[in-house]
């Protein structure tokens, strides 16, 4: 496969991810989030408001991933930002693991899917760093 079809498989993958989460956790986080097992109470207004909240980066960084695949200057910064993105939930998430016990079976497959998506980001990264020296 060839640097430039891995960066945009990686780039169209995370930010497909990271749009559908965002926007169904700032249109009904306490339906995405019950998916886990996590039930947020109804009358919880200040609850909801923060679930809501932090929605709203996860889906500009999709956007941003999105954007990368079409804006061949800014698909770097897209990268890089996906993979601190990915990768920051991922370690975050295993700290969680490691200091308060194993969670519901989907976050720790959460967890896995986020560290691999942040995984595949740095490797998408260093082949764009690798290309662009090449070329000069």
């Amino acid at each position: 496969m060839s640097h430039s079809k891995f960066r945009f498989i990686t780039l169209l993958a995370s930010g497909l991810i990271a749009v559908l989460i965002g926007a169904a956790i700032v249109l009904d986080p306490a339906g995405f989030h019950a998916t886990s097992g996590i039930h947020l109470g109804a009358g919880d207004t200040a609850l909801l408001n923060e679930m809501r909240a932090a929605g709203g980066p996860i889906l500009a960084m999709g956007f941003l991933a999105l954007t990368g695949l079409f804006v061949s200057r800014l698909q770097s910064l897209a990268l890089t930002a996906s993979a601190f993105f990915y990768t920051g939930y991922g370690l975050a998430r295993f700290a969680s693991l490691l200091l308060d016990g194993v969670p519901d079976q989907v976050m720790v497959w959460i967890t896995v899917l986020e560290l691999a998506v942040g995984v595949l980001c740095v490797l998408a990264v260093s082949t764009s760093g690798r290309a662009g020296a090449a070329a000069r």
